[in-house]
């Protein structure tokens, strides 16, 4: 409950809402408890005034029968009205409620780290975003109300069957009471565990989902349908078994509870039939108290769900109360200036540990404004966590990265990122129009400026071969355009952000040597004045940069340019000859084949 009291925070704007809320569920019990008194007075009046006969009885009875009937008609039709009164005023407040409860759980998603997010399990944010924030909201809308109202039910009731039934009938509806409560509290510490076990089921399952989803390619190239199914239905197998445990020990643990939850009943019924035989009950006080014993039994009888739903709730709220407390590791200082940086970007002794093991050992770097580095290394060999340190996606261990001379531990995150138009390695997209995803929502954007960065990433051409040109919607993720296409389109993205900074993560790989050579033509003409980091595996990409470094295992083990590179004869050599092999093997293949149609075309 202490958790759940600090999302209250949520709900406290909407205190008077609220509060009228439980106000007229006061009123509903109200009209509620009014019954069983009329059908005491009904009962008794009648009974006392007609004779015991045969004729007597039948028109009592048929007069009883119409005044109870017109009694809960008209307190069914006034306790419906209510009810929907209260649905309709408390649905507007709830709902605002979870939508300030969603949006700050997604912005504290968006503004954590690389190590938290790579950290996490998808399905798992996703519930705690979508829905243990509905979760929460049901708690404090719904079961709080009805608790409130069927204590102050059993309050009346009780004081009912005190004052105004015989004591006997009072005890026998009371003394029971206390077993049922302990029974109740015993149940709800067994059944936790099991409502954890579904929860956390559910989030492998949405999150298998996910991934089946955004890899289906992947799993339809290796015929993997059929595997993947099985796997899913393994994950759904888990959560009924899950439901059936949940299941068996509510039964286990709720049934010694409804069995004694019966007691009462039966005793009341007992004893006051040998009380009405005694002259010392009347049979409208054995109605009434019938009326009365169903609103006490009624706390009970709702106890289950009260404790079904506050463990869910309580549940929900540890896992959001986890995503709200969770530190943001690269928070800003409070007395931080804003700063505004020109591009000059420098990392001194720069060490990088990720899981016991170093990623990026003693790298130095001086990269002053319009400088172009060309960063060249085999797969794992910390090209990508070098750009993302320079962007702070991640800290150091150990060194520092400076903008300007600055610490960028001493400057807004903001102002870091704002300095830098990055081309990622994983392109990217939103399910969403051409234009949008290069203008990236920037509103200030014109068309104009759009169409300049796609001509400059070479992109112009087959964006204006799309049946819808720039206002094309395209898949999410991408899907529907080729790697090279996606990549340019990412490309002109960056370059309409227009930051000092330019990182280009393999931002060719997917292009061919024609469009990768206009590619650089273009950049290089239009990125004068700006510092350009070229992360790349081919030679080609990096060649007309005013320095290379070569990566292994984090380590720069030559740096240089190009000529000073290749003069060198060692590993950045060793893959310029490789890669020039290659490509004269492709070439002499190519004109072989174009040979030998021209021969077959004679």
């Amino acid at each position: 409950m202490k958790i759940l009291r600090k999302l209250f925070r949520y709900f406290r704007p909407y205190l008077g809402h609220i509060i009228l809320y439980v106000l007229l569920g006061f009123v509903v019990v109200g009209l509620g408890m009014i019954m069983p008194k009329v059908q005491k007075i009904i009962f008794d009046n009648l009974f006392s005034s007609v004779p015991y006969n045969f004729f007597g009885m039948a028109l009592s009875g048929s007069a009883l029968l119409v005044g109870v009937a017109i009694a809960m008609i008209g307190q069914s039709l006034l306790r419906q009205s209510m009810h929907y009164f209260r649905i309709i005023l408390n649905e507007n407040t709830a709902q605002q409620a979870v939508n300030a409860m969603r949006a700050d759980l997604f912005d504290r998603m968006i503004n954590q780290s690389q190590s938290f997010m790579r950290s996490q399990n998808t399905g798992n944010l996703m519930t705690v975003i979508n829905g243990d924030p509905e979760t929460v909201k049901n708690f404090f809308i719904g079961t709080v109300p009805q608790m409130f109202e069927v204590v102050v039910a059993f309050i009346f009731a009780a004081v009912m069957l005190c004052t105004e039934i015989h004591p006997y009938m009072f005890l026998c509806a009371v003394v029971p009471m206390p077993l049922v409560a302990f029974l109740s509290a015993k149940a709800r510490k067994r059944i936790r565990p099991r409502m954890q076990d579904i929860r956390d089921y559910s989030a492998d399952l949405s999150r298998r989902a996910q991934e089946n989803i955004n890899g289906i390619r992947v799993v339809k190239a290796f015929n993997n349908e059929e595997l993947e199914r099985r796997v899913f239905d393994k994950h759904n197998d888990r959560i009924i078994g899950a439901h059936f445990a949940y299941l068996k020990e509510y039964v286990h643990s709720y049934l010694p509870m409804d069995l004694c939850a019966s007691l009462p009943y039966c005793l009341v019924n007992i004893v006051g039939a040998l009380l009405i035989f005694g002259d010392q009950l009347s049979i409208g006080g054995l109605v009434a108290t019938g009326g009365y014993l169903s609103y006490v039994t009624q706390l009970f009888a709702c106890v289950p769900g009260w404790i079904s739903a506050t463990q869910q709730a309580n549940t929900s709220a540890a896992k959001i109360m986890e995503l709200m407390e969770c530190g943001n590791e690269l928070a800003n200082k409070p007395d931080m200036p804003q700063i505004s940086a020109r591009g000059d970007l420098k990392l001194e002794h720069v060490n990088m540990v990720f899981d016991g093991h170093a990623v990026l050992s003693d790298v130095c770097i001086d990269l002053p404004l319009g400088k172009h580095l060309g960063v060249m290394g085999k797969t794992g060999s910390g090209k990508t966590i070098l750009a993302n340190v320079m962007m702070r996606f991640y800290d150091p261990t150990s060194g520092k990265v400076t903008l300007d001379g600055v610490n960028e531990k001493d400057m807004r995150l903001g102002d870091v990122r704002r300095a830098f138009s990055p081309v990622m390695q994983d392109v990217f997209l939103f399910s969403e129009t051409v234009e949008k995803n290069i203008a990236f929502y920037d509103e200030t954007a014109s068309h104009e400026r759009v169409e300049w960065a796609a001509r400059t990433a070479q992109a112009a051409d087959f964006i204006n071969n799309l049946q819808e040109g720039y206002q094309t919607i395209i898949g999410e993720r991408g899907v529907g355009l080729s790697g090279g296409q996606k990549q340019r389109i990412s490309i002109a993205r960056a370059l309409l952000k227009n930051a000092p900074i330019i990182i280009l993560d393999d931002a060719s790989s997917a292009l061919d040597m024609e469009t990768e050579q206009a590619l650089a033509e273009s950049m290089r003409r239009e990125l004068q004045g700006h510092t350009v980091v070229t992360i790349a595996h081919r030679v080609s990409s990096v060649k007309d940069c005013d320095e290379i470094i070569y990566l292994e295992n984090g380590v720069i083990v030559e740096r240089g340019t190009h000529e000073e590179l290749l003069a060198k004869h060692g590993i950045y050599r060793e893959v310029y000859d490789s890669q020039t092999r290659s490509a004269q093997q492709d070439e002499t293949e190519t004109q072989t084949g174009a040979q030998n149609q021209e021969g077959r075309n004679a």
